[in-house]
């Protein structure tokens, strides 16, 4: 399993997600659009590798602070 991270921007607020997981091979295998929902209720997307469970991705808002 090789982790991968994406990017995606809220059609509503604008505002900027890493997405990212682990897929099988993320740079050799077919990318589709994943829509998800943002905190404010709006809609992101992101091209995510077809391999990816998508219960298990991890969302961040960039400049998020590093957890201590």
């Amino acid at each position: 399993m090789t982790p991968f991270a994406r990017d995606g921007i809220c059609e509503s607020c604008g505002c900027e997600y890493t997405v990212s997981g682990v897929s099988l091979a993320p740079g050799t295998e077919t990318e589709a659009p994943a829509r998800f929902r943002c905190a404010c209720g709006g809609w992101l997307s992101a091209f995510i590798p077809g391999s990816v469970n998508k219960e298990r991705l991890v969302f961040e808002p960039k400049g998020a602070p590093e957890p201590s």
